[in-house]
């Protein structure tokens, strides 16, 4: 908020200035208290390849950390700017100017960023918890490639209310967003827009020392006209982890790591209840990880007694195919470097308006520490190596599985290298020991190359994966015969069209024990084709999109399995941000034989063929009240399915939201009928941006309970939290909602770096 009396003060300090000083300080430091004039845009920022650069200025004394800006450094260091639209209109001025300043100390890089809004009563500032996707928001997003091989980096995003997310790139291709990173964040929003003064500890970084330059880029997102901007590279194409096309970073002289360690302990007690069994227990646990960098590119991990009681809970979900549903990872430990492990091209991908799912992946972490019926089984310890030597990445892990009723304890292994070749391609090889959920050996060994470029055809960015694997294993059940899979990818995402085609064969004894594999014994085609210009002709259309995704399943004598064509033939989304969708989806199945859909129900096998048409909508995200709502009709297999899928998001205030989600499913088959209902609700308090409780409540009817997830979560200091999860399970019978299952966790952990 502005500050009258602050104002005054510093109009006083600048006439003094202006009588005692050089006309240029007085500009200089005028520039803080009114918007700038529009800068004119230098053509050669237009230029594909050209990188801008801004020099960080060393501080003997560094600056308070409070979003003023008001600070002699913050007047004398070199500014750079503006922002370039690089969405809607790319190359084209901004509406709000923005600009920023860079200066680091033997501890800390300090960025101050200026966004400067002439309506700052119509900033969008909704969120405020840490980790929350700020994409409803007006945010700003800062990314540092702090080894400058425009491969790898660090990710940031902040908005005005102080929130802070954070992640790590991999390869130009994957974002993390799971990491957390300790660094320092306080805004400041007036009369003039709003402003940020950032402070990054130089032991949050991997970096090389006797390197003066890193790679930079900051965007910012107007939300309510829905206009970003960005530092280096405006196209509409550019994505803010794309670190090859980073602007530089200079200046940079005798940076320090430090010893490079850091101790992460924690200490939990948990209270079990179990009202069906009539039990009370009390257990008390300790652990933690010990990371030592050992060199600035390179880092061991060590982790005793693993502990997962602060990971969120799974989303619930419904399957009404032959196949097993994919749940993604959400384990810190396993999070933390996952990009090195990477392989194939596989992996969830941003496409569009959501994230896509895997269909296959050769190492999966989640298979460690979890049962196949998704049950906890705690780790006894586990030790990580991740880095780069040369021009190879590495990545190691090993991890001891407790051992159950049923199972002895069980060793796990995992092992990646890879090798940079050309400008930003890679090759390598991965492998993976053991299973966790069975006495059997098992062992994967595979190659893959990715090839990736900025300048295909002097124009486009265009990636293309291929890679072998096989698997061997004692398992009767697969065979002791060497089982391949192989297949490839080629993506080329362009301001207009999007172009994806995939091939994946997977033997029918192919049995990755650490990996997903829903289904063997296939070849899976796929292919996605996008066209998505903006308009100007229509003023009230902003962008529209056709598009036609396929993909078809045979087995490995080519006979057909299953197949889904869907065409989107509209879909817009509007200059006021709302979205409308319409697709038709035509699929086929061919089941060798039976399998039950849902109690008492089943499909025969046989050959089915059906279409549903699907209409979406979505409206603005930046309203306090936001719905996306999604109807589904038509056939299934030999019957019929309409589906209504609709969220509600109430966001009046950065300290309170609200998700309630609902989905029904209205199924008519021969075998008999049946309906699908689920529900969720989720409720954020936000006190602070590192003070919030969250709360998840989720209701199905095919288990006919209900779940309770509340987590309080206290960082006091950057590094150092406190959390409290309480998780409780009811049944519906027929008096109601009846209690069997409470946990309450207390945990306390702190991050130490040395």
């Amino acid at each position: 908020m502005f500050q009258p009396l602050r104002s005054v003060k510093a109009l006083c300090f600048l006439c003094v200035l202006c009588l005692a000083s050089s006309e240029q300080v007085c500009l200089v430091a005028e520039i803080e208290r009114s918007i700038p004039e529009a800068k004119k845009i230098d053509p050669e920022r237009l230029v594909r390849g050209f990188k801008p650069e801004i020099t960080a200025i060393r501080v003997d004394v560094p600056p308070t950390i409070d979003g003023h800006l008001d600070e002699e450094i913050w007047r004398t260091a070199p500014v750079s700017g503006p922002l370039i639209q690089n969405n809607p209109g790319a190359g084209q001025a901004m509406l709000q100017p923005s600009e920023f300043r860079v200066a680091y100390d033997d501890n800390f890089i300090y960025l101050a960023i200026w966004h400067w809004d002439s309506e700052p009563d119509k900033i969008v500032s909704r969120y405020m918890r840490r980790d929350d996707s700020l994409r409803p928001d007006d945010y700003s997003i800062i990314v540092f490639d702090t080894f400058n091989d425009e491969r790898n980096g660090y990710w940031f995003r902040i908005n005005s209310n102080g929130a802070r997310q954070d992640a790590v790139i991999s390869n130009n291709t994957s974002i993390n967003m799971q990491w957390d990173g300790i660094w320092d964040l306080k805004t400041q929003v007036n009369d003039y827009g709003w402003f940020a003064e950032l402070a990054f500890p130089l032991t949050t970084f991997s970096f090389d020392p006797a390197s003066s330059e890193w790679g930079l880029n900051i965007t910012r997102n107007i939300k309510r006209i829905d206009q970003r901007g960005i530092w280096a590279s405006p196209r509409s194409s550019m994505r803010s982890y794309y670190v090859s096309e980073a602007g530089k970073l200079k200046g940079l002289e005798g940076l320090q790591q430090g010893l490079g360690l850091e101790v992460n302990p924690y200490i939990l007690g948990t209270q079990s209840e179990n009202k069906a069994l009539g039990t009370s227990d009390f257990d008390f646990e300790w652990g933690g990880d010990f990371r030592y960098r050992i060199t600035p590119k390179m880092s061991a991990t060590l982790s005793y007694n693993t502990d997962f009681a602060a990971a969120e809970t799974d989303a619930r979900q419904v399957n009404l195919t032959r196949f097993s549903l994919f749940f993604p990872e959400k384990r810190r430990f396993f999070l933390e470097d996952t990009g090195v492990f990477n392989f194939g091209g596989f992996g969830a991908r941003f496409s569009r308006r959501s994230r896509t799912t895997p269909v296959f992946l050769p190492y999966f972490s989640r298979r460690i520490g979890l049962s196949s019926s998704g049950q906890i089984v705690p780790l006894v310890g586990a030790a990580k190596l991740t880095g780069r030597v040369g021009e190879f990445d590495i990545g190691i892990i090993d991890a001891v599985v407790d051992s159950t009723d049923d199972l002895d304890s069980q060793n796990t292994f995992v092992g990646r290298v890879t090798r940079q070749v050309f400008d930003q391609s890679t090759v390598g090889v991965l492998a993976t020991h053991g299973d966790p959920n069975s006495d059997y050996d098992n062992l994967l060994l595979g190659s893959d190359f990715r090839f990736l470029t900025n300048n295909f055809l002097n124009k486009y960015r265009l990636e293309a994966n291929v890679f072998f694997l096989g698997t061997k294993s004692d398992d009767p059940d697969f065979g002791d015969e060497l089982a391949p899979s192989f297949g490839g990818n080629v993506i080329l995402p362009a301001d207009e069209f999007t172009t994806e085609l995939a091939l994946l064969q997977i033997d029918e004894n192919f049995n990755p024990a650490l990996g997903f594999a829903p289904r063997r014994g296939i070849r899976r085609y796929f292919t996605n084709l996008t066209y998505q210009p903006y308009t100007e002709s229509v003023p009230w259309l902003r962008q529209f999109y056709i598009l036609y995704t396929g993909e078809i399943v045979t087995n490995l004598s080519n006979e057909q399995e299953s197949s889904t064509h869907s065409f989107t033939p509209m879909g817009l989304s509007f200059e006021s941000a709302d979205y409308l969708e319409v697709r038709i989806e035509n699929s086929s199945d061919a089941p060798n034989a039976d399998f039950d859909i849902s109690d008492d129900v089943s499909i025969s096998a046989g050959d089915y063929r059906w279409t549903r048409g699907i209409i979406s909508v979505e409206s603005a995200t930046r309203r306090t009240i936001s719905i996306e709502h999604e109807f589904s009709f038509g056939n299934f297999y030999d019957g019929t399915r309409i589906e209504n899928t609709s969220e509600i998001t109430y966001a009046p205030s950065k300290h309170f939201g609200s998700i309630l989600s609902y989905t029904k499913q209205d199924v008519q088959l021969p075998g008999g009928d049946f309906d699908i209902k689920l529900a969720s609700l989720t409720a954020l308090v936000n006190f602070t941006p590192d003070f919030t409780w969250s709360n998840v409540v989720q209701y199905d009817n095919i288990s006919d309970s209900m779940g309770i997830n509340s987590r309080l979560i206290w960082e006091y200091r950057p590094g150092k939290k406190v959390f409290l999860v309480l998780n409780q399970s009811y049944l519906d019978e027929r008096t109601g909602f009846v209690l069997k299952q409470n946990d309450t966790t207390l945990k306390l952990s702190s991050i130490f770096r040395f």
